[in-house]
C-alpha cells in the first residue's frame, strides 16, 4: 500500500518490425520500441507498472523474470493472472526486493509474444544517497535476441554490435542478458573478466581469468567487469555479435 516510488505506463503494440537485412516481420513493441524501455529502480522501492494492451491479439501480460514478488503480481497468464485484453490494463504492484540483472517480458503465448520483441531490462540498483549513484558509464547493458528469421542482436532489432564508452583504466558492468530459449556462450577480448553476479545473485570473491567462455543459461544472466583500455577497444562478445568498451572520444571497430 501507499504510494509508489516509480510509477509508469507501458503501452503493448503489434506493430512491423524491421530487421538486420531490411526484411520486415510481425512483432511487438512496448512504448513504441523492442526492447521494450530499461526500468531501473533502487532496492526496496515500491514499483507499479501500469500495462496497457493497446492491440495485441490473444492478451498479453509481463512477467519480472528472476525478480521475487507476490504471486498475484508475476504475469503468469491463466495460473496467476487472466491476460490483459486489447483495450484493457492490469496494474503490477511489487517491491523490489533484490538487487540485480533481471528482465521483464509477456508470459502469454510467449514462444510468439517474447520472441517477436516483447521484452525489456529491469535493473534493481542498490539503494545509496544520489551523490554515490552508479555512474551510467561504467555500468553497460548486452541484451541478447533472437528475432524470428533474424541473427542474433544486441540491445534491438537491428544492431549486432554496440558500443559502449567509459573512462579510459575505468572498471565497466557489463549486464549480459540472454533472452533467447538456449543457452549461449560469452567470451571477453581484450581485458581479463570478473564475473560479479549470475542471475541477480553476487559472486562472493570474484577473481580475473582470462580465455574462458561463461555459459549465459536461456532467460539468464551474467554481470562481467572489464577494464577500459588506453586505446583500442574491449570486446564482450557472443556468436555473431559483440559489445565494445571503448575510451571515451574512441571510435569502435566492426
Amino acid at each position: 500500500t501507499g504510494p509508489p516510488d516509480v510509477r509508469l505506463t507501458l503501452t503493448a503494440r503489434a506493430e512491423r518490425l524491421t530487421l538486420a537485412d531490411g526484411t520486415t516481420v510481425d512483432g511487438y513493441t512496448i512504448d513504441g520500441t523492442t526492447p521494450g524501455p530499461v526500468l531501473r529502480v533502487r532496492h526496496g522501492d515500491l514499483v507499479e507498472v501500469v500495462l496497457h494492451n493497446e492491440d495485441v491479439a490473444g492478451g498479453t501480460t509481463l512477467h519480472w523474470h528472476g525478480l521475487d514478488v507476490p504471486n498475484a503480481m508475476d504475469g503468469v497468464a491463466g495460473i496467476t493472472q487472466d491476460a490483459v485484453r486489447p483495450g484493457a490494463s492490469f496494474t503490477y504492484r511489487f517491491e523490489a526486493g533484490q538487487v540485480g540483472s533481471y528482465w521483464y517480458h509477456s508470459h502469454q503465448m510467449s514462444h510468439r509474444q517474447v520472441i517477436g520483441g516483447m521484452f525489456g531490462a529491469l535493473v534493481v540498483e542498490p539503494r545509496t544517497a544520489p551523490a554515490q549513484a552508479p555512474d551510467p558509464a561504467q555500468d553497460a547493458l548486452m541484451v541478447l535476441h533472437t528475432y524470428p528469421r533474424n541473427p542474433r542482436t544486441v540491445n534491438g532489432t537491428t544492431t549486432a554490435h554496440a558500443r559502449h564508452a567509459a573512462e579510459p583504466g575505468s572498471a565497466v558492468r557489463v549486464r549480459v542478458v540472454n533472452t533467447d530459449n538456449a543457452p549461449v556462450p560469452v567470451w571477453v577480448a581484450g581485458s581479463a573478466v570478473r564475473v560479479l553476479a549470475i542471475d541477480g545473485t553476487e559472486v562472493a570473491g570474484p577473481t580475473s581469468f582470462d580465455g574462458e567462455r561463461v555459459t549465459v543459461t536461456a532467460g539468464g544472466r551474467a554481470d562481467l567487469e572489464v577494464t577500459v583500455p588506453a586505446h583500442g577497444e574491449v570486446r564482450v562478445q557472443a556468436p555473431g555479435v559483440s559489445l565494445s568498451v571503448v575510451p571515451d572520444g574512441a571510435e569502435a571497430t566492426t
